[in-house]
């Protein structure tokens, strides 16, 4: 019968596995004092092979020797070269999972930075907000044409641009989007060197425009 890992024991450290862990709960119970210093030595060499370059490092052998102790639930009794660590400094089933950031983006596909940029054109003058609306119109259209690998109407871009600057960025009349405005090809941003030259491109022309 397959068992899921969900319904085994959770591991006290998991960079291990769990056979190392099984390996630490049969040493434990050895009663020979010998024989299970001897293979906790040989574990202890053994879960040195997550980090081999580092094996031979003071400091990296007392950590694995710590959690050792640690993965044994603090149960397996063993002449240590270095001292006993405290119950309280292991945390079960790893750290604490990272709080997912939460930001109300109304228009994700155009991203929380574009956000930021149009926040900052609060605080610029009349001539240089409308040179980042120049830049902003562009980018959007990008961003958009990338998301939805759809064409995109002038139009409908000009309009959340408005509703997202709540009016402080606004465009000429006679205004026209440059199809070569990032000098090549669409390609997903967030894919290899392409992504990130673009976003270089961008950035510089904010900053002229600033």
């Amino acid at each position: 019968m397959m068992q899921y890992n969900t319904q085994r024991p959770r591991l006290l450290i998991r960079e291990y596995g769990r056979i190392i862990q099984k390996m630490v709960d049969a040493v434990a119970k050895i009663e020979d004092d010998e024989k299970r210093n001897r293979l906790a030595r040989a574990l202890v060499e053994l879960m040195a092979q997550t980090n081999p370059q580092a094996k031979q490092s003071e400091e990296f052998r007392h950590k694995l020797w710590d959690h050792l102790i640690m993965m044994s639930d603090f149960k397996l009794v063993v002449d240590s070269p270095y001292p006993f660590p405290e119950r309280r400094s292991i945390v079960v089933g790893g750290a604490k999972p990272l709080p997912y950031p939460k930001k109300n983006i109304r228009y994700r596909h155009y991203g929380h930075n574009l956000e930021a940029l149009i926040e900052a054109a609060k605080n610029l003058d009349e001539e240089k907000r409308k040179g980042l609306a120049v830049i902003a119109a562009n980018y959007m259209k990008f961003c958009y044409a990338n998301w939805s690998k759809e064409t995109v109407s002038d139009e409908l871009i000009k309009q959340d641009l408005r509703q997202m600057s709540e009016g402080v960025l606004t465009l000429d009349e006679d205004f026209r989007f440059d199809p070569n405005f990032f000098n090549m090809k669409l390609a997903p941003q967030h894919t290899g060197k392409s992504g990130k030259r673009k976003k270089k491109m961008f950035v510089a022309k904010f900053r002229r425009n600033r």
